[in-house]
């Protein structure tokens, strides 16, 4: 990474600034050539202060903005390089002019995510942290937003090392076991190892389970709204967008698809699929329709099971039940306007004393206790932002094979086993953390993260 790079690093079109950023040994070369000021003249200029002048093409003179200049020298920068950041007028044409005389100097165009890659390789972020500077960018919300600048502040990172240094401590004493077995020596005992071992598979167990909590943060809660046809799961849906989005119609099976939008709801994205109505014989198209909403089922983070309170209750209803089965779900007793059918004591056998919100899709009563049970189940009563979540299945997959390297290590040591079966099985989880902290990777694996980066970033 000898070569010097440049790109915008503010998004297109028409604004109050814009930023060009260089990165490299050359970046200051090249601000040279194409800056003007009076107050610089031909001493360095001083780094992490802002300059005011011009630049200038250095073929004709002519001046092609009023520009502020930082000089960010390294290894003091985001990618621990000599950095450059002009900021210009944020017009499209002048910020092309000054990208393009940047280019004419000997820089060349940065790839997507290019400037993190080098933050990363130059030890100034590990690759959490790098991933997390994504995270930051693409946040929607404010539990999102939350999480990322935590990861990158080195929540998770700091964390992972200090199990990474006592899975590394317990390797180093089976290893010394091992080598110098022979010499009298005494090292630590087998019991306090499997100790050490499974205080590290027990914490890594607990960030593996954060991943749904942090899945819903970064991604957010996938709701999937189920019900027997003409309960009102459209109007629902309606009601919660605050639009007309989904067709409203007396007649049973007006929905034959999955229709799928986002509402956030406080600090929390919910998408939300309106599905088609499960019933017994259905007709093809309907049944076309109920398979994907069990799929929709399959895939989401809740159900919201629609009941209709002024219909008596039938098969389709324990249909519905048995349906949803164990998924997690919020059970909604719609038409709360009309008259009800339903005796409370029916309500209570029917649900098992599982207990239900009351509303009306068109009145929107009882509308404010389903959005606050909605945002409880997304954070499932947690408010600290604090708490260290995982975000990333990149990182689930490898902390769940850590874990399971860990318990066979464990159970190793209780069986017996020696040293040296016991070690492979420590090195293999040390290498699973590895590959989250970045200690240990593939050039194929940092072109998938950073290619999902915005080019300038």
């Amino acid at each position: 990474m000898k070569d010097t790079i440049t790109a915008i690093a503010t998004p297109p079109g028409e604004g109050g600034i814009a930023i060009i950023r260089i990165s490299g040994k050359d970046a200051l070369a090249i601000a040279r050539k194409l800056f003007y000021s009076a107050t610089w003249l031909q001493e360095l200029p001083v780094a992490q202060k802002v300059m005011f002048g011009e630049i200038r093409d250095p073929e004709t003179e002519q001046c092609v903005d009023q520009v502020l200049l930082t000089f960010f020298k390294a290894p003091k920068s985001y990618t621990a390089e000599d950095v450059i950041e002009i900021s210009s007028h944020g017009g499209t044409w002048v910020v092309s002019i000054i990208l393009k005389l940047v280019l004419q100097q000997g820089a060349r165009l940065a790839e997507p995510g290019e400037f993190t890659r080098r933050a990363f390789v130059n030890g100034r972020l590990d690759l959490t942290q790098a991933e997390a500077v994504a995270d930051v960018i693409d946040s929607a919300s404010d539990k999102a937003l939350s999480s990322a600048i935590s990861q990158l502040k080195g929540g998770l990172s700091l964390r992972l090392n200090i199990l990474y240094e006592s899975l590394l401590n317990a390797q180093a004493q089976l290893e010394a076991s091992i080598d110098f077995t022979e010499d009298g020596l005494t090292f630590q005992s087998r019991e306090d190892t499997q100790k050490q071992i499974q205080e590290v598979e027990a914490n890594l167990t607990k960030l593996v389970h954060s991943f749904r909590q942090g899945k819903i943060y970064r991604e957010g809660m996938r709701v999937t709204l189920i019900g027997k046809p003409n309960v009102g799961k459209s109007s629902l849906l309606n009601a919660l967008l605050q639009e007309d989005r989904a067709i409203v119609t007396p007649h049973a099976g007006t929905t034959r698809d999955t229709l799928e939008e986002r509402v956030r709801i406080k600090d929390i994205h919910i998408i939300i699929t309106d599905s088609a109505g499960l019933r017994e014989n259905p007709d093809i198209i309907e049944e076309e329709g109920i398979e994907r909403t069990r799929a929709a089922l399959e895939s989401s983070d809740l159900a919201i099971v629609v009941f209709d309170s002024s219909k008596p209750l039938d098969d389709n209803d324990k249909l519905l039940m048995n349906e949803v089965d164990e998924n997690p779900r919020l059970i909604v007793i719609n038409k709360s306007d009309l008259q009800a059918s339903w005796p409370p004591s029916e309500i209570k056998t029917f649900l098992a004393g599982e207990l239900p919100i009351f509303l009306s899709a068109k009145t929107l009563e009882g509308f404010d206790r389903l959005k606050e049970a909605l945002h409880q189940k997304a954070i499932r009563g947690k408010q600290s932002s604090e708490s260290i979540v995982i975000t990333r299945e990149r990182h689930r997959d490898h902390l769940q094979q850590a874990v399971k390297a860990l318990q066979k290590a464990s159970e190793s040591l209780k069986a017996g086993l020696s040293e040296e079966l016991i070690a492979v099985d420590v090195t293999l989880a040390m290498e699973h953390l590895g590959a989250v902290l970045g200690k240990t990777f593939e050039e194929d694996l940092l072109d998938k993260i950073f290619g999902q980066f915005c080019i300038g970033k």
